[in-house]
């Protein structure tokens, strides 16, 4: 046997009783080596059964079309066929038609992207890649296999977001707080809901906490007299982060001038060189993405400029409807006049003031922060960095009220953008709670302890009201796979549809679909020039979208009536047989098939 310094080679094993083993196994958790693995996999567990607690309770499958839109993109990635749509807006037609180029591919039924920027797509293809889903679904199934898997995404950004949220936290302030701030992540309602949505909400507040990250730790090592490369990565890595949130989705770009100034303050020395340093970073992520769009619709950002026109005219006779431009095959485009874009902003502005901005997180936590702006922290650079999150949020507030509605004609958008800057929010809160807290001088210990999980209860009541009866999530109306899903046996890929819901077409059903134009001519401009269409397909989307005026004189009364099966369609429309698609009548499918 080897020899074994102090102890002899044939000295007797030490046999312990079992019970005083498990004592001495205790006794390292409490004060031993074992409390940090200890803690960290219970805290872990906790993660665990929170994420399948609000998962099964809450997702019945995908209920945002941008969630949808960008599924079906990234599918058709995952499938080599380049970043191509099959959710097919009438303007994309019009418009490639009139510089030159083939609107729809005749071999693939699809159309080059040019709303949708491509990040997010990017990355859920790259999910596919690796847990490769199956894209059918069983008859009478809510959801298929590719919805878990996109929702399995979402939960990785979150889990992601809360590391960097959390290393971020303890950089700045303690142990304490960083805790407090995971703990308050965890429970916010908002974050696991865009989670289990399928949106990329999650996956910009990682770029944003990324940028946070970045441009703290340039400051810190400046100030520690590291060398310049390590600066200049850290500067490099916060601008690569926002040029990839703005890839994500357009609004991102408003947290580039906050991070310009903020360089420009931490770095007075050399801020032109930074500053340039930056901005040659953020050019050089979005120039591949530049590229492609001029040589598929020779602009650099696509159809998305015409977002600008959307919404205008709010509140008189002659407004333009959210989607409306989209819908729009050529015709007389709305100009971008000045003064109703300054009136659109304001509107857009009061809305993002009065809701979405109070809205941040659903709880208390956005109050703090502001009330918090008052105070100076020790620390310069944390001081800084709370004016970065501030500047960044409110430009996001004037981006949007000048950008209008969402890509997909939803207005007021169905989720609040401002969700992103949540996580910092948290930690910004928090460490203010605990200033003030510390100021009570609360000497019991329980009490202390309670006025502490009294703040963390009642900051996290959004997610136990959301846990509660009765559910509010389910997608239908008008979303259901299976029914969306039969369209795509009986029609088949070289097929075009038209439908009110052209995303939930393309990803469920897996056929192109046009949205439906917004005037009659357009339609058969696209039937009889383009392509042959080979039914409608119409939900419960139309009707919502109206009020009963607006049935009556006219808008979008070319599509209301087909909802009247026994009057429609006329004798000369291209599509005869008309049919309920679901058993309560609300939705309806127009076709020369029988079915």
């Amino acid at each position: 046997m080897p020899f074994i310094p102090g102890k002899q080679s044939d000295d007797p094993v030490e046999y312990k009783p079992i019970y005083e083993r498990i004592q001495d196994w205790i006794f390292k958790l409490d004060v031993g080596i074992g409390i940090g693995p200890f803690r960290l996999g219970m805290f872990c567990l906790v993660v665990l059964l929170l994420i399948l607690l609000y998962t099964g309770t809450q997702f019945y499958g995908l209920r945002d079309p941008e969630a949808m839109d960008a599924a079906q993109l990234a599918r058709n990635l995952y499938r080599g066929r380049g970043y191509a749509t099959q959710n097919i807006r009438p303007l994309e037609i019009w418009y490639l038609s009139s510089i030159g180029r083939r609107p729809i591919d005749p071999n693939t039924n699809l159309e080059p992207e040019l709303w949708t920027p491509p990040m997010y797509p990017m990355v859920l293809a790259a999910v596919f890649h690796v847990l490769p889903p199956d894209f059918t679904v069983e008859n009478g199934a809510w959801t298929l296999e590719a919805d878990r898997v996109v929702m399995l995404t979402g939960w990785m950004c979150y889990l992601a977001g809360m590391f960097l949220m959390y290393a971020l936290a303890w950089e700045m302030f303690d142990h304490r707080v960083a805790t407090m701030s995971a703990f308050l992540y965890l429970f916010c309602n908002p974050l696991m809901e865009s989670a289990i949505a399928g949106l990329p909400w999650g996956l910009m507040s990682v770029f944003f906490l990324l940028t946070a990250y970045a441009v703290f730790k340039a400051e810190k090592w400046q100030a520690e007299g590291r060398t310049a490369s390590w600066v200049c990565g850290a500067l490099a890595v916060s601008a690569g982060a926002v040029a990839l949130g703005t890839l994500t989705q357009y609004a991102f770009v408003s947290v580039l001038a906050p991070l310009l100034i903020y360089v420009a303050v931490s770095f007075p020395k050399q801020w032109r060189a930074k500053c340039g340093l930056c901005v040659m970073v953020f050019l050089l992520v979005l120039t591949p993405w530049m590229v492609r769009n001029w040589k598929a619709s020779e602009t650099l950002f696509g159809l998305s400029r015409y977002q600008l026109v959307e919404g205008l005219g709010a509140g008189t006779g002659r407004e333009i409807k959210a989607g409306q431009v989209q819908r729009m095959f050529g015709g007389t485009l709305p100009e971008i006049r000045l003064r109703l874009q300054v009136r659109r902003a304001l509107i857009n502005g009061r809305q993002l003031y009065e809701v979405a901005l109070k809205d941040v997180g659903a709880n208390y936590l956005v109050v703090f922060f502001l009330v918090g702006m008052m105070h100076r922290f020790r620390q310069e650079e944390v001081f800084r960095l709370r004016r970065f999150v501030f500047w960044s949020v409110l430009m996001a507030v004037v981006w949007l009220s000048v950008a209008g509605p969402s890509p997909l004609g939803t207005s007021p958008p169905k989720r609040n953008f401002l969700t992103v800057f949540e996580p910092l929010i948290i930690v910004y809160g928090t460490a203010f709670f605990y200033v003030m807290f510390e100021r009570l001088q609360f000497r019991t210990r329980l009490v202390r302890t309670a006025f502490v999980g009294a703040f963390a209860v009642f900051n996290s009541l959004p997610f136990a009201f959301m846990l509660l009866p009765p559910a509010t999530t389910l997608p239908y109306p008008p979303y259901r796979a299976d029914t969306v899903t039969l369209l795509g046996k009986w029609f088949g890929e070289q097929e075009l549809l038209c439908s009110d819901i052209p995303w939930a077409v393309a990803w469920y059903a897996d056929r192109s679909a046009v949205w439906n134009p917004y005037e009659e001519q357009d339609f058969f401009g696209i039937n009889d020039n383009v392509k042959v269409m080979s039914g409608i397909y119409l939900t419960q989307e139309t009707l919502s979208a109206q009020d009963v005026l607006q049935m009556i004189t006219g808008y979008q009364r070319f599509w209301i009536q087909m909802f009247d099966l026994k009057t429609f369609p006329p004798p000369k429309f291209p599509l005869q047989i008309a049919r309920p698609w679901t058993p309560d009548g609300q939705q309806v499918l127009i076709t020369n098939r029988k079915i």
